[in-house]
């Protein structure tokens, strides 16, 4: 349609991308409104703190890498009556509005909150809690901070570093996530140099009443931090899932132990395992020695480069021994000996003894000249060990997961299933750190701001779950598939990839002799597809049947 300028009085074009979508679920399961609700209205203000807070969520899932600072920049080509409602504009979602709400958010409580929104949310979506993954990242910050009068604020400051940066102060966060769907059930912010045993341990106590009077069973899932000796009393009060540390010396005898009995069950083509049953810090367990497959390369890969490097050090200290002068053949026996020792996949293959006699008068000796000394040079060779290197793969494609849950309750295959969704704790912390994410926005100087701003990080994990969830149930319900990022079918796209799919999706509006006309442009099958996929809500943002 062609119009002419005496006709056209304005254009418009907005992006919307995939906001709508993220716009939808903010409103479906009415974050806006709980967090209004706890924080309450202020006649003078123009957007509330509930939608201030679901601005940050909206930015840091526009992937823009644009820091909150700039959210009215980042809103200032966006539909906004369609994302909150009319009358909202860009310049609204200034730093003072955020900074005052994240203010408010520390005043009610960044973990109380993110807990109360979470339990709504998941029985909202039916979201099943049976299994709680818990674990721990630290998040690395730049310039300085400005120190905060609140006591309640967390402290940053330096500590172990999983960011591999030392050398900036950081914060740490705490969080649990649902194994159905990896979706936040509740995080914690804590000081910069508080260690993974200290947080498990306050957990698991702090866990112990709310999962025993849970109406249905509810087991907690961690890495191997959550088994300490210090932590056993909070253990035993409740039903764990954990993988049992390396660094115990009843590990590598366990493991032993399975590997000469050697009867596993297979569990599917890449698993096997073996049961255990006893009392290791006072309570009664059950231990899996696990045997993967994909554990067996990874370790092969990690012995492979093991051996080259102790290859290339042993070479260097043959060298210098090789360079050495004893006064008798069993010494320099010894001194190789004593280096082999040392050696973890080598083995000394051969050696030979070389006589260096000392005469003692100048010149060319002939055969008549006294001898003063004989030394003795020894020179060696050295090959793989293989049996070591053998016994060092099988023992380090094993694991040994720990738990107090009876068989009636969780079958072994459900016990290694449940420990594996320990995957999506650590994914969600690869979501939260993604440098598009805005992870790098922690611009924010106050204590307590830096608090708040996790919580709305999470918050955006828990908006960014539930869509993914919801798309891979509508897949499965209808039998469905999409594109993925090699036009192979899939069932279970990741929503960032299909964020991408969604990309160059705007509202044109054309306003003509004071008539308002709006058209979504585009659109393709496959971007039709997957909006009716989230459901009526979503298609209304983007004008299309729901049928």
């Amino acid at each position: 349609m062609q119009l002419g300028e005496e006709q056209m009085e304005s254009i418009s074009v907005e992006r919307l991308d995939h906001l709508g979508v993220v716009a939808s679920v903010i409103k479906d399961v009415g974050i806006i409104e709980m967090i209004d609700a706890r924080l309450g209205l202020h006649d003078q203000e123009e957007i509330t703190a509930g939608e201030a807070v679901a601005g940050m969520i909206l930015n840091g899932l526009g992937f823009s890498n644009r820091p909150l600072s700039l959210t009215p920049q980042f809103f200032a080509n966006k539909p906004l009556d369609l994302l909150f409602r009319p009358g909202v504009c860009a310049d609204l979602f200034n730093r003072f509005k955020l900074g005052r709400s994240l203010d408010e958010v520390h005043t009610y409580g960044c973990d109380l909150l993110l807990s109360e929104l979470a339990l709504v949310v998941c029985a909202h979506e039916g979201v099943e809690q049976r299994f709680n993954h818990l674990d721990t990242t630290s998040f690395s910050l730049t310039g300085d901070d400005i120190p905060d009068s609140d006591e309640h604020a967390i402290a940053i400051t330096h500590g172990y570093s999983k960011d591999h940066r030392p050398d900036l102060k950081q914060a740490v966060l705490e969080l649990m996530v649902s194994q159905d769907g990896g979706v936040p059930l509740l995080s914690k912010s804590w000081d910069g140099n508080t260690s993974d045993t200290q947080v498990f341990q306050e957990r698991a106590q702090a866990l112990m009443e709310t999962l025993k009077h849970s109406p249905s069973p509810r087991y907690l899932v961690a890495d191997s931090k959550l088994y300490h000796e210090d932590n056993a009393a909070h253990l035993q009060s409740l039903g764990f899932i954990t993988r049992i540390p390396n660094t115990l010396k009843v590990v590598s005898q366990v493991i032993g132990q399975a590997l000469e009995m050697d009867r596993w069950q297979r569990l599917d083509e890449q698993t096997r395992y073996q049961r255990l049953e006893l009392c290791h810090f006072g309570i009664e367990q059950r231990w899996l020695v696990v045997h993967s497959e994909a554990a067996a390369l990874r370790a092969e890969a990690t012995l492979s480069k093991a051996q080259e490097r102790e290859h290339e050090a042993l070479q260097k200290q043959l060298f210098h021994l090789q360079a050495q002068r004893f006064e008798m053949p069993q010494l320099a026996q010894e001194a190789l000996s004593v280096l082999s020792k040392k050696w973890t996949y080598h083995q000394v293959e051969s050696s030979q003894l070389i006589e260096h006699k000392r005469y003692a008068t100048k010149g060319r000796p002939t055969p008549d000249t006294p001898v003063k000394a004989i030394t003795w040079q020894i020179q060696a060779q050295v090959r793989p060990d293989v049996e070591r290197i053998r016994q060092a793969k099988q023992y380090k494609a094993c694991f040994v997961l720990g738990t107090n849950i009876e068989v009636k309750q969780l079958s072994d295959a459900e016990v290694i299933a449940g420990y594996k969704g320990q995957a999506h704790a650590e994914g969600g912390f690869r979501f939260l750190k993604d440098p598009l994410f805005f992870v790098s926005s922690l611009f924010v100087k106050k204590p307590c701001r830096i608090q708040g701003l996790l919580m709305v990080m999470t918050l955006a994990l828990l908006v960014y779950s539930v869509a993914q969830r919801r798309l891979r149930q509508a897949l499965a319900r209808q039998n469905e598939t999409i594109p993925n990022q090699i036009h192979q079918p899939t069932n279970r796209p990741t929503l960032r990839w299909v964020f991408q799919v969604l990309e160059g999706i705007e509202r044109v509006r054309v306003r003509i002799e004071g008539k308002v006309q709006e058209l979504i442009t585009g659109l393709n099958e496959v971007k039709i597809k997957i909006l009716r996929l989230f459901g009526e809500r979503v298609c209304q943002v983007y004008q299309l049947p729901s049928g």
